[in-house]
């Protein structure tokens, strides 16, 4: 997660999932427009109706263990978890 700064995206209500759909989390909190927001141009996305996913995910790309600094990129190969890379899902 890149997390910038606080703002008004680092705390929103309890959101429930209705049964057939999905939520959808962003993984840089401060500038995604995500599920925790409205389906409105500009906005995010709300919550996704099972119908709309197209895709399956088929193996982990990259995984970091949270230590890396995101301005730093040579300090991703450090946290890399290799274990993960490559990884099936």
């Amino acid at each position: 997660m890149l997390d910038i700064d606080l703002t008004e995206k680092d705390t929103t209500e309890i959101f429930i999932v209705p049964q057939g759909h999905f939520f959808a989390m962003g993984d840089n909190r401060d500038r995604s427009a995500d599920s925790r927001f409205p389906a409105v141009e500009g906005a995010g996305i709300g919550i996704v109706p099972q119908a709309n996913l197209v895709g399956k995910a088929w193996f982990m790309v990259f995984s970091t263990d949270g230590s890396a600094e995101w301005l730093l990129p040579w300090t991703w190969f450090t946290a890399a978890r290799l274990d993960r890379i490559g990884h099936a899902i």
